[in-house]
């Protein structure tokens, strides 16, 4: 009776496994060993979007058995596994061969053509193993209609330009953008109309251009409005300057596909950029108050000097702005102070000479010198010679300064190198060379080395040196009155002058406070610091490169020991070769000293000082 129960029990749990393996076998996608591709076209074309490609995976397990309720996975590269948003992953379960799906073992998907061309690589893939299958995908999407522009933006390539014609920047790419709401390109114009104007809102009026591109493809310009087209919902211009500086502020409009503004309009303005820095008009020389000059230690000092270039308007010159520099040392000839006396003759001071507008004399009928000037320089005499420099200190700068052409024909007047530009009288001139070896440099900021004769300039300022001979023959040269410089013959022709040019001779400086500076500060010494009485010290100043420095004045004080009883008064008189508190042509003094009255032990202090220099103490003691 017990038998009969266990036997139906059994029956019931083989059963089950009986009808499953009936069925075809696994079910799960862990199973999965294989898996196949096929595509039911080969070609898609995505000027018909709504057409698509059936995409058949079939899984097959171990046994090649086919793989029901598998999940597979598929990927693609190019078009979208749905019509109506852009998909590239999805998946699908391969069905049991029922009438819903897509066979048994087959899982499918669709893919259509999307919106580019190209070659589509369709992957499917389940339980780490995958295959691939590729479809073509013809056509070329079109491209929709951007909307209307609800925005203008204007940026500009450079938004520091030059004006025109000093060898800088003198242009800058405009761009203006049409966007839409979004931020992105708005539509182009139809074909033949211009779709945006871009107008000076403010200039200088110095000759501005704006170029630009019509829709007609023709290459336009204009000094205050043009029309362009768009490509792609941008135009671009070039915005060239003119002669002045000054603000450059753009408005640039939409126009509509008639060409017409839009109601209301859309534009935009903007202060685009600026033009700076015109030709050099003005040139400024400087000089450090300390620390400006340097012992080269081979018996020659070097003065350094600034410049600051601008234009009119007070901008600084373009950088790179070459600066030509000139120097004299000796005058041969001129109208102005001091006088100089040639011994058969000497310079009328009236400042009286003219020139003649498109004329190439210069002529002084006061003094008419221009044949029989003459200096000595190296131990020989000097006349006015060929490419002698000729300044006007007070005539136009473009008329300061010319060179001799030739030697003087005619004794009122000289010829020079190129035409005057403008006729004027009451001319203050002279007519010299460097000959007492002065010579000037200046600083090209891209190279290592002084370049001979001119500076270039940086943020509209240059650096210059004046390298000059530093001994008892030339130190302080044009540093004191000609009056009192007997060195070199004439007197009054040591004179020093520095000539800065630029643009043409648009801007020329004449400056004269340079000279044979010494070093400071200068030293006086004696070697004697203790007197009794009447004395002649023997006393020089040198500076601090030990040059001995020539008609030096310097100031003596006194003052008495305390008592002073027997009424002791020193009196300082004076260097017997000049008669003054100055040093004679050698640096030196014989100073004489006069001491008088005072009881034994009486004292006085003599205090002989230079400026800024260390002072020299001389104790009197009456014996």
């Amino acid at each position: 009776m017990t038998v009969l129960p266990r036997f139906f029990h059994s029956l019931f749990l083989v059963l089950p496994l009986l009808l499953l393996a009936a069925c075809g076998g696994s079910d799960k996608t862990e199973d999965a060993t294989a898996v196949t591709v096929s595509a039911s076209t080969a070609n898609l074309d995505i000027g018909f979007p709504d057409r698509f490609t059936t995409i058949s995976a079939t899984v097959r397990d171990t046994d090649g058995v086919l793989l029901r309720n598998a999940t597979v996975q598929f990927s693609t590269n190019l078009g979208s596994f749905s019509a109506t948003e852009v998909v590239t992953r999805t998946t699908a379960e391969t069905g049991r061969g029922g009438s819903n799906d897509a066979g048994e073992g087959v899982a499918a998907v669709r893919l259509y053509p999307g919106q580019s061309g190209g070659t589509a690589t369709v992957t499917a893939y389940v339980n780490g193993v995958q295959t691939t299958t590729t479809i073509t995908v013809a056509g070329t999407a079109p491209e929709p209609e951007r909307p209307v522009p609800a925005s203008i933006s204007i940026t500009a390539s450079e938004r520091a330009i030059f004006v025109a014609g000093v060898g800088q920047m003198e242009s800058s790419t405009i761009t203006v953008r049409l966007l839409t709401s979004t931020g992105s390109a708005a539509q182009d114009a139809p074909a033949g109309i211009n779709n945006v104007r871009v107008s000076f809102v403010t200039q200088p009026n110095g000759g501005e251009l704006l170029f630009g591109t019509q829709a007609s493809g023709q290459l336009v310009q204009n000094t205050k409005t043009l029309d362009v087209a768009t490509t792609n919902g941008t135009a671009t211009l070039t915005l060239s300057s003119g002669q002045l500086p000054g603000v450059i502020e753009l408005r640039a409009e939409a126009l509509n596909a008639s060409g017409q503004s839009y109601d209301p309009v859309i534009q935009t303005t903007a202060s685009a950029l600026g033009i700076a820095s015109g030709p050099a008009h003005s040139i400024v020389f400087s000089y450090p108050v300390a620390a400006s000059i340097q012992n080269m230690g081979n018996g020659t000092y070097r003065l350094e000097g600034g410049l600051l270039a601008t234009d009119r308007y007070g901008n600084p010159v373009a950088d790179g702005t070459v600066i030509n520099l000139g120097v004299i040392d000796s005058v041969l000839l001129s109208n102005r102070a001091p006088q100089i006396n040639y011994g058969f003759g000497s310079t009328v001071i009236d400042g009286n000479a003219s020139t003649t507008a498109n004329s190439t004399l210069l002529t002084d009928l006061s003094n008419a010198l221009f044949q029989s000037a003459v200096i000595t320089r190296n131990n020989t005499t000097r006349f006015i010679e060929a490419l002698d420099r000729v300044l006007i200190f007070n005539a136009q700068a473009e008329d300061k300064s010319r060179f001799v052409a030739a030697l003087p024909g005619q004794a009122t007047t000289v010829t020079v190198n190129k035409n005057y530009l403008n006729t004027n009288a009451g001319l203050e001139y002279l007519v010299g060379a460097s000959l007492l070896g002065m010579q000037v440099s200046g600083v090209d900021p891209v190279k290592p080395e002084l370049v001979s004769g001119q500076a270039v300039t940086k943020d509209g300022a240059a650096s210059f040196f004046l390298t000059y001979p530093a001994n008892a023959d030339t130190i302080l040269t044009g540093c004191v009155s000609p009056n009192l410089d007997t060195r070199h013959s004439p007197r009054g022709s040591a004179q020093i002058f520095v000539v800065a040019e630029a643009s043409g001779s648009s801007a020329t400086t004449i400056d004269d406070r340079a000279c044979f500076s010494a070093i400071s500060p200068a030293v006086i010494t004696s070697g004697i610091t203790n007197i009794s009485g009447d004395t002649i010290l023997n006393l020089e100043i040198r500076d601090q490169g030990l040059v001995r420095l020539p008609f030096q004045h310097f100031a003596a004080g006194i003052s008495y020991g305390a008592g002073n009883d027997g009424n002791l008064i020193v009196n300082v008189v004076q260097c017997l070769a000049t008669g003054s508190l100055r040093t004679d042509i050698h640096g030196q003094c014989a100073l004489e000293i006069k001491a008088s009255g005072g009881f034994p032990g009486d004292t006085a202090t003599i205090t002989l000082g230079v400026t800024s220099g260390t002072p020299l103490a001389i104790t009197v003691t009456v014996p």
